[in-house]
Protein backbone atom coordinates (compact mmCIF):
# COMPACT_ATOMS: atom_id res chain seq x y z
CA UNK A 1 0.00 0.00 0.00
CA UNK A 2 1.36 3.41 -0.95
CA UNK A 3 2.16 6.19 1.51
CA UNK A 4 -0.82 8.17 0.17
CA UNK A 5 -3.27 5.34 0.89
CA UNK A 6 -2.21 4.35 4.39
CA UNK A 7 -1.49 7.80 5.80
CA UNK A 8 -4.41 9.76 4.38
CA UNK A 9 -7.12 8.30 6.69
CA UNK A 10 -4.93 9.08 9.71
CA UNK A 11 -4.31 12.59 8.38
CA UNK A 12 -8.05 13.09 7.83
CA UNK A 13 -8.88 12.25 11.44
CA UNK A 14 -6.07 14.36 12.91
CA UNK A 15 -6.85 17.31 10.62
CA UNK A 16 -10.54 17.22 11.56
CA UNK A 17 -9.64 17.17 15.27
CA UNK A 18 -7.27 20.14 14.91
CA UNK A 19 -9.93 22.15 13.08
CA UNK A 20 -12.59 21.30 15.65
CA UNK A 21 -10.40 22.28 18.61
CA UNK A 22 -8.99 25.45 17.02
CA UNK A 23 -6.30 25.41 19.70
CA UNK A 24 -4.81 28.78 20.73
CA UNK A 25 -2.77 29.76 23.81
CA UNK A 26 -1.60 33.19 22.71
CA UNK A 27 1.67 34.28 21.13
CA UNK A 28 4.91 32.90 22.59
CA UNK A 29 8.00 34.90 23.47
CA UNK A 30 10.26 34.30 20.49
CA UNK A 31 13.78 33.04 21.14
CA UNK A 32 16.63 35.51 20.74
CA UNK A 33 19.87 33.66 20.08
CA UNK A 34 23.39 35.00 19.40
CA UNK A 35 24.32 35.11 15.73
CA UNK A 36 28.10 34.55 15.94
CA UNK A 37 29.24 31.46 14.08
CA UNK A 38 26.01 31.55 12.10
CA UNK A 39 27.47 29.52 9.22
CA UNK A 40 29.86 27.24 11.10
CA UNK A 41 28.33 24.25 9.32
CA UNK A 42 30.14 25.35 6.11
CA UNK A 43 33.76 24.88 5.05
CA UNK A 44 35.92 28.03 5.45
CA UNK A 45 35.62 29.32 1.86
CA UNK A 46 31.87 28.78 1.68
CA UNK A 47 31.49 30.21 5.18
CA UNK A 48 33.18 33.46 4.14
CA UNK A 49 30.88 33.79 1.13
CA UNK A 50 27.82 33.14 3.29
CA UNK A 51 28.92 35.77 5.81
CA UNK A 52 29.41 38.29 3.01
CA UNK A 53 25.97 37.50 1.62
CA UNK A 54 24.42 37.88 5.06
CA UNK A 55 26.00 41.31 5.50
CA UNK A 56 24.83 42.44 2.06
CA UNK A 57 21.26 41.26 2.67
CA UNK A 58 21.25 42.79 6.14
CA UNK A 59 22.28 46.19 4.78
CA UNK A 60 19.95 46.18 1.79
CA UNK A 61 16.85 45.05 3.64
CA UNK A 62 17.64 46.57 7.03
CA UNK A 63 17.54 43.29 8.92
CA UNK A 64 19.11 44.42 12.20
CA UNK A 65 15.76 44.36 14.10
CA UNK A 66 15.25 40.74 13.06
CA UNK A 67 18.87 39.76 13.70
CA UNK A 68 18.64 41.14 17.23
CA UNK A 69 15.37 39.39 18.11
CA UNK A 70 15.21 35.94 16.51
CA UNK A 71 16.44 32.39 16.72
CA UNK A 72 19.32 31.31 14.51
CA UNK A 73 16.97 29.04 12.57
CA UNK A 74 14.40 31.77 11.90
CA UNK A 75 17.05 34.31 10.96
CA UNK A 76 18.72 31.96 8.48
CA UNK A 77 15.34 31.00 7.01
CA UNK A 78 14.56 34.68 6.40
CA UNK A 79 17.98 35.17 4.79
CA UNK A 80 17.37 32.17 2.56
CA UNK A 81 14.02 33.48 1.44
CA UNK A 82 15.44 36.93 0.64
CA UNK A 83 18.19 35.33 -1.45
CA UNK A 84 15.62 33.17 -3.26
CA UNK A 85 13.32 36.14 -3.92
CA UNK A 86 16.22 38.09 -5.42
CA UNK A 87 16.76 35.22 -7.86
CA UNK A 88 13.09 34.77 -8.71
CA UNK A 89 12.32 38.47 -9.19
CA UNK A 90 15.53 39.29 -11.11
CA UNK A 91 14.57 41.66 -13.93
CA UNK A 92 10.96 42.02 -12.78
CA UNK A 93 9.08 45.19 -11.90
CA UNK A 94 6.77 44.91 -8.91
CA UNK A 95 4.10 47.50 -9.57
CA UNK A 96 0.92 48.66 -7.89
CA UNK A 97 -1.26 51.80 -7.91
CA UNK A 98 0.56 54.58 -6.05
CA UNK A 99 -2.51 55.51 -4.02
CA UNK A 100 -2.46 52.29 -2.00
CA UNK A 101 0.02 49.84 -0.45
CA UNK A 102 1.30 46.87 -2.39
CA UNK A 103 -0.85 43.86 -1.51
CA UNK A 104 0.52 40.35 -1.11
CA UNK A 105 -1.16 37.09 -0.18
CA UNK A 106 0.98 34.16 0.90
CA UNK A 107 -0.45 30.69 0.34
CA UNK A 108 0.27 28.00 2.92
CA UNK A 109 2.04 30.24 5.43
CA UNK A 110 2.53 27.63 8.17
CA UNK A 111 3.60 29.78 11.16
CA UNK A 112 4.52 32.75 8.90
CA UNK A 113 8.03 32.79 10.36
CA UNK A 114 9.30 34.47 7.18
CA UNK A 115 6.88 37.42 7.24
CA UNK A 116 9.72 39.83 8.05
CA UNK A 117 11.63 38.85 4.91
CA UNK A 118 8.52 39.18 2.75
CA UNK A 119 7.70 42.64 4.04
CA UNK A 120 11.28 43.89 3.68
CA UNK A 121 11.74 42.45 0.19
CA UNK A 122 8.55 43.94 -1.20
CA UNK A 123 9.02 47.23 0.60
CA UNK A 124 12.60 47.74 -0.58
CA UNK A 125 12.92 45.99 -3.93
CA UNK A 126 13.62 47.73 -7.23
CA UNK A 127 13.46 51.51 -6.94
CA UNK A 128 11.37 51.41 -3.77
CA UNK A 129 13.14 52.77 -0.70
CA UNK A 130 10.21 52.26 1.64
CA UNK A 131 7.09 51.07 -0.15
CA UNK A 132 4.03 50.41 2.07
CA UNK A 133 3.07 46.74 2.04
CA UNK A 134 0.00 44.81 3.19
CA UNK A 135 0.57 41.12 3.90
CA UNK A 136 -2.00 38.38 4.26
CA UNK A 137 -0.80 34.92 5.26
CA UNK A 138 -3.26 32.08 4.71
CA UNK A 139 -2.81 28.62 6.23
CA UNK A 140 -5.34 25.80 5.96
CA UNK A 141 -3.82 23.84 8.86
CA UNK A 142 -3.09 26.71 11.23
CA UNK A 143 -3.95 24.82 14.43
CA UNK A 144 -1.05 22.38 14.34
CA UNK A 145 0.32 22.30 17.90
CA UNK A 146 4.05 22.37 18.60
CA UNK A 147 5.96 20.85 21.53
CA UNK A 148 5.51 23.97 23.65
CA UNK A 149 1.72 23.56 23.28
CA UNK A 150 1.34 26.61 21.08
CA UNK A 151 -0.13 26.48 17.62
CA UNK A 152 1.02 27.75 14.26
CA UNK A 153 -1.50 30.57 14.61
CA UNK A 154 -0.03 31.51 18.01
CA UNK A 155 3.43 31.73 16.48
CA UNK A 156 2.12 33.71 13.52
CA UNK A 157 0.83 36.36 15.93
CA UNK A 158 4.32 36.63 17.44
CA UNK A 159 6.06 36.88 14.07
CA UNK A 160 3.65 39.53 12.81
CA UNK A 161 4.29 41.57 15.96
CA UNK A 162 7.90 41.96 14.77
CA UNK A 163 6.81 43.93 11.72
CA UNK A 164 6.98 47.70 11.75
CA UNK A 165 3.98 48.42 9.53
CA UNK A 166 1.23 46.63 11.43
CA UNK A 167 -0.43 46.00 8.05
CA UNK A 168 -0.15 42.22 8.17
CA UNK A 169 -2.70 39.54 8.95
CA UNK A 170 -2.83 35.77 9.29
CA UNK A 171 -5.91 33.67 8.54
CA UNK A 172 -6.57 30.02 9.22
CA UNK A 173 -8.59 29.32 6.10
CA UNK A 174 -8.75 27.61 2.73
CA UNK A 175 -6.90 29.91 0.32
CA UNK A 176 -9.56 29.26 -2.31
CA UNK A 177 -12.08 31.00 -0.03
CA UNK A 178 -9.98 34.21 -0.01
CA UNK A 179 -11.42 37.06 -2.03
CA UNK A 180 -9.83 40.27 -3.20
CA UNK A 181 -7.12 41.44 -5.57
CA UNK A 182 -3.41 41.13 -4.85
CA UNK A 183 -0.36 42.48 -6.64
CA UNK A 184 1.79 39.51 -5.65
CA UNK A 185 0.86 35.95 -4.70
CA UNK A 186 3.55 33.84 -3.04
CA UNK A 187 3.34 30.05 -2.92
CA UNK A 188 6.21 28.46 -1.05
CA UNK A 189 6.17 24.70 -1.65
CA UNK A 190 2.52 24.41 -2.79
CA UNK A 191 1.08 20.92 -2.76
CA UNK A 192 0.82 19.96 -6.41
CA UNK A 193 1.61 16.27 -5.81
CA UNK A 194 -0.26 13.92 -3.50
CA UNK A 195 2.87 12.57 -1.84
CA UNK A 196 3.99 16.00 -0.64
CA UNK A 197 0.55 16.85 0.74
CA UNK A 198 0.17 13.60 2.66
CA UNK A 199 3.74 13.76 3.99
CA UNK A 200 2.90 17.14 5.59
CA UNK A 201 -0.12 15.74 7.41
CA UNK A 202 -3.04 16.76 5.22
CA UNK A 203 -5.79 14.45 3.92
CA UNK A 204 -6.22 13.72 0.22
CA UNK A 205 -9.68 15.28 0.41
CA UNK A 206 -8.10 18.76 0.26
CA UNK A 207 -5.84 17.92 -2.71
CA UNK A 208 -6.93 20.01 -5.71
CA UNK A 209 -3.88 21.65 -7.34
CA UNK A 210 -5.81 22.79 -10.42
CA UNK A 211 -8.23 24.77 -8.25
CA UNK A 212 -5.37 26.14 -6.16
CA UNK A 213 -3.44 27.47 -9.16
CA UNK A 214 -6.54 28.85 -10.88
CA UNK A 215 -7.49 30.75 -7.73
CA UNK A 216 -3.96 32.13 -7.32
CA UNK A 217 -4.13 33.46 -10.88
CA UNK A 218 -7.61 34.89 -10.29
CA UNK A 219 -6.78 36.88 -7.14
CA UNK A 220 -3.43 37.88 -8.63
CA UNK A 221 -4.90 38.90 -11.97
CA UNK A 222 -2.49 41.19 -13.79
CA UNK A 223 0.15 40.68 -11.10
CA UNK A 224 2.91 38.21 -10.32
CA UNK A 225 2.88 34.75 -8.79
CA UNK A 226 6.09 33.71 -7.03
CA UNK A 227 6.54 30.02 -6.26
CA UNK A 228 9.19 27.84 -4.67
CA UNK A 229 9.10 24.12 -5.44
CA UNK A 230 10.89 21.38 -3.51
CA UNK A 231 11.79 19.39 -6.63
CA UNK A 232 12.01 19.78 -10.38
CA UNK A 233 9.07 17.38 -10.69
CA UNK A 234 6.91 19.68 -8.57
CA UNK A 235 8.13 22.71 -10.54
CA UNK A 236 7.17 21.03 -13.82
CA UNK A 237 3.69 20.20 -12.52
CA UNK A 238 3.16 23.78 -11.31
CA UNK A 239 4.29 25.17 -14.67
CA UNK A 240 1.94 22.77 -16.46
CA UNK A 241 -1.03 23.87 -14.34
CA UNK A 242 -0.27 27.59 -14.68
CA UNK A 243 0.26 27.39 -18.44
CA UNK A 244 -2.98 25.46 -18.89
CA UNK A 245 -4.78 28.24 -17.02
CA UNK A 246 -3.45 30.90 -19.40
CA UNK A 247 -0.52 32.26 -17.38
CA UNK A 248 2.93 33.15 -18.69
CA UNK A 249 6.06 31.67 -17.12
CA UNK A 250 8.49 34.60 -16.89
CA UNK A 251 11.36 32.92 -15.06
CA UNK A 252 12.28 29.55 -13.61
CA UNK A 253 15.60 29.09 -11.84
CA UNK A 254 17.24 26.55 -9.58
CA UNK A 255 17.73 28.00 -6.09
CA UNK A 256 21.20 27.15 -4.85
CA UNK A 257 21.86 28.78 -1.51
CA UNK A 258 23.90 27.71 1.55
CA UNK A 259 22.36 30.20 3.99
CA UNK A 260 20.49 27.45 5.87
CA UNK A 261 22.07 24.60 7.79
CA UNK A 262 19.95 22.04 5.92
CA UNK A 263 21.08 23.38 2.51
CA UNK A 264 22.16 19.91 1.31
CA UNK A 265 18.48 18.95 1.28
CA UNK A 266 17.51 21.96 -0.87
CA UNK A 267 19.64 21.29 -3.95
CA UNK A 268 16.67 20.43 -6.18
CA UNK A 269 14.59 23.49 -5.25
CA UNK A 270 13.28 25.74 -8.00
CA UNK A 271 11.90 29.27 -8.01
CA UNK A 272 9.30 30.28 -10.61
CA UNK A 273 7.86 33.68 -11.50
CA UNK A 274 4.51 33.60 -13.25
CA UNK A 275 2.62 36.49 -14.82
CA UNK A 276 -1.09 36.12 -14.13
CA UNK A 277 -3.34 36.96 -17.10
CA UNK A 278 -5.26 40.21 -16.97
Amino acid sequence: MSLDLWRSPLNRAAFALRRALGFRRGPPTLANEPKDGLFDYLEPGERTRAEERERALRRRFELDPLREASSRLDYRDNLYLLAALEEIFAGARIEHPRERPLRLVDVGSKSFSYAFALERFLGRSGQAKSRPVELLGVELDGHVVYRDLRSRADYADAYLAQLASGAARYRVADFCDVRGTFDVVTMFFPFVTKRALVAWGLPLAVFDPERLVRHALAVGRGGLICALSQTEEERDRLVELATAAGATIERSVRIECALVAYHAATLDRWGTRIAAPR
